[in-house]
């Protein structure tokens, strides 16, 4: 090889190097409570409660999420608005629960007049929620906070059909290990995940996760998206049934937004 073709060798390779990189989270992703519960066994949802007293809401809420939507009422709520901007670099998270990808500043959807900045994205199979009892192969769950710190929650129903562009980047440098990320330069905007119609379900829950705080509210759009068999499967290779079974409604109203 002559010197030329070396040069333009070691150029390719840093260029490489520079736009995907894997770093370790250990020690970050093991503090506070980060792997005192799991979607089985002995600290598994039906256990989360008593692993730690922060947990308490787990057992004792009564507006937790997921929830079965069956019917709901019509009612006065406003369109979703949805202001995305891209961001020029991804970071892919594997927390040990779910695959994350963390947001860049300045998106927002705005929910009855209030804006709620989007900070992270994550997924979950099955879906948590369902439909009349049935599930979808997966769940996007787009996460916003507000200035005094509530949370909204954009619910996406995945299933099987044809590939997903848009999630390509993400599914292709997917960390396998437990707290480590990648970090891709590369443009996204997250409105390429939202289905063409945002009609939704508006619900007052839950994070579904530990510690289960309550007070979320919760916007599931009425339509899927779709990603292809072999896209569910990639995921479940590092994460299979990460999702929360469904918790009783109790008292509470499902607005219905066409």
């Amino acid at each position: 090889m002559n010197a030329k073709r070396r040069f333009l060798a070691v150029i390719a390779l840093l260029a490489f190097f520079t736009s995907v990189s894997t770093i370790s989270l250990a020690g970050e992703g093991k503090k506070g409570h980060a792997h005192i519960w799991s979607y089985e066994g002995e600290t598994g949802p039906n256990r989360w409660g008593e692993l730690s007293p922060e947990f308490t809401l787990c057992s004792e809420g009564k507006t937790q999420s997921p929830i079965d939507i069956t019917g709901g009422a019509k009612g006065d709520i406003k369109d979703l608005v949805f202001r995305y901007s891209e961001t020029p670099q991804i970071e892919i998270v594997n927390n040990g629960h779910t695959i994350q990808i963390n947001y860049g500043e300045g998106s927002a959807v705005t929910v009855n007049g209030e804006e709620y900045e989007l900070k992270q994205f994550h997924f979950h199979t099955p879906s948590e929620h369902t439909l009349k009892g049935n599930y979808r192969d997966m769940e996007l769950h787009l996460v916003h906070k507000n200035k005094e710190g509530k949370l909204a929650v954009v619910g996406v129903f995945i299933k099987k059909g044809g590939n997903n562009k848009a999630l390509d980047k993400f599914w292709a440098n997917m960390p396998k290990e437990a707290d480590t990320k990648t970090e891709v330069r590369a443009s996204f905007n997250a409105a390429e995940l939202l289905p063409a119609d945002k009609g939704y379900y508006r619900y007052a829950g839950s994070l579904t996760t530990p510690p289960c705080s309550e007070s979320v509210v919760w916007l599931v759009l009425k339509d899927p998206i779709e990603v292809s068999g072999a896209q569910v499967e990639a995921f479940r290779k590092i994460f299979d049934n990460n999702n929360r079974p469904v918790q009783p409604i109790n008292e509470r109203e499902v607005i219905i937004k066409d």
